[in-house]
């Protein structure tokens, strides 16, 4: 399945008239780095194979798509010192395997930062509407080998329909290969459990407790008419990495599907596993970021601590401080219009108000 997914991206990727000959030496350069790294994970599997019995318990996944407060979620469950939460730089370079002795000082931290850095030279306002930092925690699809975040990054719409058409052995077979990834990364680094957030999560749901039994689940829901232009614009300043111009209708189109067809899967998640899953929404987590952590541990039997409250206590407190940059944009950018992201998402929108209430929108939305 790596090497179908990946032929089926590189033959997306040269379309014509999508990318210059410039830019396309850029991407091949990204795809070349995947494949390095996918080959150095495979090296690290034959040199230490007690990296299958690294044990997994109860692991957290944070499954919200984007723009739905998980970011803010997932800093502030990382504060807990007996989580094992994914840093950007390890995300980004996995291999050799972290260890707690050079986890300060690891080259591959500054090379973290020199990408970063590459990531405000293309649009200032990527970072500050998503932060991103070498070393705080981020997002797992960074290193997943195939991931629906990379219809977001790159215009591979044939991509994200190679994705989205995977069978449930298909799906196994990746997110095992994602499960190995984890154990990898807590070889010599551990906690007491793993916390990850990705909205690809969202598009394994049909196999995740096949691969994590024990896993926790963390749905985040947001009304799609201020979640998906939202991630539309947060991809279009991505895509600057690559490309001078940017196909925002094929954005809006690319996005949108995805929202649906992640909330059909999250609505077909398997009743036996309904214990294993909390809904929260994202005007609830926004009110009440430390109630909504309380909430999940509590739900899920984690051990809550007064030091890991005012942690998260100065985190918030730091973070209200920051200066907000204006988030501007319209769903009318992307080609889209608010009747046809409610239609569309008119199934999932009565389905979630009997999990968890009514979805408001912003007066940006209306």
């Amino acid at each position: 399945m790596y090497v179908e997914g990946l032929r089926c991206l590189v033959s997306a990727l040269q379309s014509e008239g999508r990318y210059d000959e410039a830019e396309l030496r850029a991407l091949q350069r990204e795809i070349f780095i995947r494949i390095l790294s996918d080959l150095s994970f495979s090296s690290d599997l034959a040199a230490y194979p007690e990296i299958a019995d690294v044990p997994l318990r109860s692991p957290l996944l944070i499954a919200g798509f984007g723009r739905t407060g998980s970011t803010l979620l997932h800093h502030l469950i990382a504060l807990d010192p007996k989580a094992r939460a994914p840093l950007l730089w390890e995300l980004w370079t996995p291999s050799p395997p972290p260890r707690p002795e050079t986890a300060a000082t690891d080259p591959r931290i500054e090379f973290a930062q020199r990408r970063l850095d590459m990531f405000t030279e293309a649009d200032p306002l990527v970072r500050q509407i998503h932060p991103m930092a070498a070393r705080a925690p981020d997002e797992c699809h960074w290193m997943m080998r195939h991931s629906t975040q990379t219809p977001m990054l790159y215009q591979v719409p044939e991509y994200w329909a190679w994705l989205k058409q995977l069978n449930a052995g298909e799906l196994r077979e990746i997110f095992s290969h994602y499960r190995q990834q984890i154990q990898h990364l807590q070889l010599f680094i551990r906690g007491e459990h793993w916390v990850s957030k990705s909205f690809t999560h969202l598009h394994f749901m049909p196999v995740l407790f096949d691969v994590f039994p024990d896993a926790n689940v963390v749905r985040l829901h947001r009304h799609p008419s201020d979640a998906v232009p939202s991630l539309c614009s947060l991809g279009a300043g991505y895509r600057k990495l690559f490309a001078a111009r940017a196909d925002r209708h094929e954005i809006g189109s690319t996005l949108l599907d995805m929202f649906v067809e992640h909330m059909k899967r999250a609505m077909a998640a398997p009743a036996r596993n309904a214990a294993q899953i909390i809904d929260i929404r994202f005007d609830d987590l926004v009110a009440d970021p430390i109630a909504a952590v309380r909430t999940i541990y509590s739900r899920f039997g984690y051990r809550y601590s007064a030091a890991f409250e005012q942690k998260m206590l100065r985190y918030l407190e730091n973070d209200r401080a920051a200066p907000r940059p204006r988030h501007a944009y319209s769903m009318e950018q992307f080609g889209l219009s608010r009747r046809e992201i409610v239609d569309r998402s008119a199934e999932y929108l009565a389905w979630v108000e009997t999990r968890c209430g009514d979805l408001a929108e912003s007066s940006r939305a209306m």
